[in-house]
């Protein structure tokens, strides 16, 4: 497909008239394609951040446009640094690392507060 021939870090899957996005490169920020995809005319469904819901009525002309969209978004999301990942980083270190800052925020705000000293 045309994500794959561009190197583009993104895959859809269908089944009948529903497709969903499939990210071949863990990234923190994935969950914002949907946002790129708006941007170009192309609304997801509510259920999730990553199904498309086709009428089965669509012609060749339809699908063309939409994958034409879908590739724009794509592009423009990789050109504005969203689709960018450690090489080293997977899907669970990087739910590891939002783990571990979700906990320090959580417990930076516990903690108590240090009393500035007033000028003698």
């Amino acid at each position: 497909m045309r994500l794959r021939e561009e190197s583009l870090p993104v895959q859809v899957a269908n089944m009948s008239s529903i497709w969903t996005v499939c990210y071949t490169r863990p990234s923190r920020y994935n969950w914002m394609l949907q946002y790129y995809l708006r941007a170009e005319g192309l609304a997801l469904s509510w259920i999730g951040t990553g199904r498309l819901i086709f009428s089965l009525n669509y012609s060749d002309s339809d699908f063309e446009a939409v994958a034409d969209r879908f590739v724009a978004a794509a592009r423009a999301m990789e050109r504005d640094g969203w689709l960018w990942c450690n090489p080293s980083a997977t899907n669970r270190s990087i739910k590891r690392d939002i783990l571990k800052e979700m906990i320090a925020h959580r417990f930076a705000r516990l903690a108590p507060k240090p009393v500035s000293k007033l000028p003698s």
